[in-house]
């Protein structure tokens, strides 16, 4: 799925109309080539952002010959109708030679000092090949051009857009919300116009019924009256995925949407086709069309599937092989026990409930341990279709069946941040997990944070000598602790605000990942902070030291020790889990 040969496809097949998406940047490219004063611009990304979609449209768009796009030269230019300025498309770095890079960086540092007045740029390039091929022309070069890909890498890093140093654009498509592209992606896709071909099928009935699992699919992606809740779930795995720094291109999209529709797990087979698909009917074999399955590439064979980075991705929450004991007890246990919830959960599930799932069980139950394997893999995919399916108001949480089981918290508060609503529950238990891991004992206040030491580096696991207590509503003039929104719209920001100092007032903040989040919430249940995750541990440690020495540097100590003695605050916890300080005296010899 490259741009250049998608467009073929499209006109071979008769698409009509073709599958796109709004481009994410392309308003703003074409406003900055359409000026009197255009900027250069450089598209990155990882593969499949769309760098090469972007370019070809304002090649197409500012006056430039399809036909002569189509020719595949790597560079193209064109002069530009407002400006009068030489437009050069680089449409991918990676196919230029070393030679051909040389020339384009010496020519491109020119033109984004301000040192060319007749010539502008724009350029796709993935992340890290834009920097390393940049890295190496600066090295052979002199300090001026040095100093130009280091301010270049610091945009990169910093998610800069724009530096007042250069006349430059620096657009990172894979900042993208992949969730709200897969939403507008699938809605072309199950509503296409060319459904209309299925009329006349031998499996699609008078009143639109159908055992065609192609159909079926489709209509589990159908958002329909009340909304599809597959649909829904998917979307939230991809906001969590875009939390946890886990990006999802848009073509892995399209050939996620594909899969959910058209996988198929017959051994040799990877995608149904209409006469494939008329076969799984005929013998109700629908275990192998399973859409949950799809979901995490279950079609493919493991080699195959770990070259994309969707299934890689989604694989990674764990999904299927999480245990939780209320749903492998209802789901291993329910049918002989007469439970209402099977009964809604699987056995109205004609197509990949019931009938996919209770053969295997019957085996299992009566002891046939030849085919536990079949069994497990069998259960495994229950446990995907109740997390795509179970409705919202459950009683049980689908959250349960991932490896982040705070995800449900993490989407209300990220939610409820955004939309300046109440996140007091959430935020008390936030506290109580940061309490815990700075400290190293049993507190269960989660209404003010305690910066505790051991003395030496810090680091102890228990820290005992209080260094600052921070309330964590808004204060008038002491430091205190607050929760916003991260600048990507998706991750929460925790912060130390100090309401005295020039600015924003900010003194540190931390960002709080999918990871992270997930780390307090478990600390704060009751597990052990270096249990769960060791490097979310030393993150926060790290966190804790860094604000203790920029407390210390604002100077909110009140009371001076005299010259003779050291005054410490010791913490100790009683057994309900409430902090108490003890002002401790330490005189000293002369």
């Amino acid at each position: 799925m490259y741009d250049e040969l998608i467009q073929s496809e499209i006109e071979r097949h008769g698409i009509d109309p073709a599958i796109h998406i709004t481009p994410a940047r392309l308003q703003k490219v074409q406003e900055n080539f359409e000026s009197s004063e255009p900027r250069n611009v450089i598209l990155t990304g990882t593969a499949g952002d769309g760098k090469t979609y972007h370019c070809r449209r304002i090649w197409t768009d500012l006056g430039g010959d399809p036909e002569q796009w189509k020719v595949g030269k790597k560079i193209v230019s064109l002069t530009l109708p407002a400006s009068g300025k030489m437009l050069t498309i680089v449409k991918d770095l990676s196919e230029l030679t070393v030679s051909e890079k040389n020339n384009l960086f010496a020519n491109l540092a020119i033109a984004v000092v301000g040192g060319s007045a007749n010539n502008v740029y724009l350029v796709a390039a993935n992340d890290g090949q834009l920097l390393a091929s940049w890295r190496d022309w600066s090295d052979s070069q002199g300090k001026e051009e040095h100093k130009v890909f280091k301010i270049v890498e610091d945009m990169l890093v910093d998610e800069r857009t724009s530096d007042d140093a250069l006349n430059l654009n620096l657009f990172n498509l894979s900042r993208l919300d992949a969730s709200e592209h897969f939403q507008e992606l699938v809605e072309q896709l199950v509503e296409h116009p060319q459904w209309s071909q299925c009329e006349g099928c031998d499996l699609l009935n008078k009143d639109g019924s159908t055992i065609c699992p192609i159909r079926i699919n489709r209509e589990r992606l159908r958002n329909g009256s009340n909304g599809s809740v597959f649909r829904k779930r998917l979307g939230e795995l991809m906001k969590l995925a875009r939390a946890n720094h886990m990006h999802i291109p848009i073509r892995d999209l399209l050939l996620l949407g594909v899969n959910i529709l058209l996988g198929d797990r017959q051994e040799r087979q990877i995608l149904l086709t209409c006469r494939t698909a008329k076969n799984r009917a005929e013998k109700q074999d629908y275990r192998l069309t399973n859409p949950y399955a799809n979901v995490f590439g279950a079609n493919l064979p493991e080699r195959q599937r770990q070259q994309y980075q969707v299934f890689n991705t989604l694989e990674a929450f764990g999904i299927g092989r999480e245990t939780d004991n209320k749903f492998d007890n209802l789901l291993i246990y329910g049918i002989y026990d007469g439970s209402k919830l099977y009964k809604e959960l699987v056995s109205m599930d004609t197509h990949y409930g019931a009938s996919a799932y209770e053969a295997y069980l019957r085996d299992y139950l009566e002891g046939e341990r030849e085919s536990i394997d079949e069994f497990m893999s069998a259960l495994s995919r229950q446990r995907q279709r109740l997390f795509f399916s179970l409705p919202t108001e459950s009683a049980l949480d689908p959250w349960r069946l991932t490896v982040y089981q705070a995800s449900g918290r993490f989407l209300t508060f990220v939610d409820g941040l955004a939309n300046r609503s109440d996140v007091s529950r959430v935020t008390e238990l936030l506290v109580r997990g940061l309490n815990r891991t700075f400290c190293g004992m049993m507190i269960d206040d989660g209404a003010k944070l305690y910066l505790a030491s051991s003395g030496g580096d810090g680091r102890g696991r228990i820290a005992s000598l209080l260094n600052y207590d921070l309330p964590t509503t808004r204060h008038r003039r002491d430091p205190y602790l607050n929760f916003a929104i991260g600048s990507d719209g998706a991750t929460p920001c925790l912060q130390i605000i100090d309401p005295a100092s020039q600015g924003d007032g900010i003194v540190d903040s931390l960002t709080l990942q999918l990871t992270h989040f997930e780390y307090l919430v478990r600390v704060a249940s009751g597990s052990l902070p270096a249990s769960f995750s060791r490097q979310c541990n030393e993150d926060f440690l790290d966190f804790k030291l860094r604000l203790i020495k920029r407390l210390d540097d604002l100077d909110l100590i009140g009371e001076e020790s005299s010259g003779d003695e050291i005054s410490l605050q010791a913490l100790t916890v009683d057994e309900r889990g409430r902090a108490h300080t003890d002002n401790i005296r330490i005189r000293l010899s002369s």
